[in-house]
């Protein structure tokens, strides 16, 4: 049985809510260890690996930065707190997907302003990447030669116009799209049927009180 997209958020919330309250670094392993568990059952390596490869920096500078006035121990936390969310958010992109999201949006009551930030930024920042590297591909395919590192950015500044042109054209579109099928109306119905069952709910109960138990604890 596939829980609830609703039961999913609430777990992850959860998760979240356990890694920012954690300032040891033995249970912010745990909680690495656990994402990570997640991660490999639903076979979403490929794209943690590409996570990571893009947080590796971010994750040495963060401890170098930490290791200013404190110590190793104390260094690693901020760097394992950001390996364990970003994991986790892995996780949860693998378990639901974004129109499941916007579900749970418009099954909880939120505003649909909320909903659409919330999604939007998640179906388009992809599509806007993707049309990012058009842009380099189209450049370089024309005889430009775009260096790596640093003395590529004069180069990609030259992109920045075409791209924001393309952002506004896309928002100009979706802004029509929207209108024309009555966004903002307080009749929206989900795009699929969900079942919450009694293993949902006794699954949320639990995970809370897990919780509230862990951070008095914690704290």
């Amino acid at each position: 049985m596939r829980l609830d997209p609703r039961t999913i958020l609430c777990l992850y919330l959860v998760a979240v809510v356990a890694t920012l309250a954690t300032r040891a670094t033995l249970p912010l392993c745990g909680l690495l260890a656990a994402g990570s568990l997640v991660v490999v059952a639903l076979r979403a390596l490929r794209r943690w690996a590409g996570m990571l490869r893009l947080l590796l920096p971010l994750l040495m500078m963060l401890t170098l930065f930490s290791l200013i006035g404190g110590t190793i121990s104390e260094a690693v936390v901020p760097a394992l707190k950001l390996l364990a969310l970003a994991t986790l958010s892995t996780a949860l992109f693998a378990a639901i997907t974004v129109d499941e999201i916007a579900d749970v949006c418009t099954l909880l009551r939120l505003p649909p302003v909320i909903s659409f930030v919330l999604v939007g930024g998640l179906r388009y920042a992809p599509t806007m990447a993707a049309r990012w590297a058009d842009l380099i591909d189209a450049r370089r395919a024309r005889g430009t030669d775009i260096p790596r590192g640093i003395r590529g950015l004069p180069t990609y500044a030259t992109l920045l116009v075409p791209a924001v042109i393309r952002a506004l054209r896309t928002a100009d579109a979706m802004a029509e799209a929207m209108e024309s099928r009555g966004f903002g109306t307080t009749n929206t119905t989900p795009a699929a049927v969900y079942h919450f069952w009694i293993g949902d709910m006794l699954l949320m109960v639990f995970s809370v009180a897990a919780l509230c138990g862990y951070l008095i604890i914690a704290l």
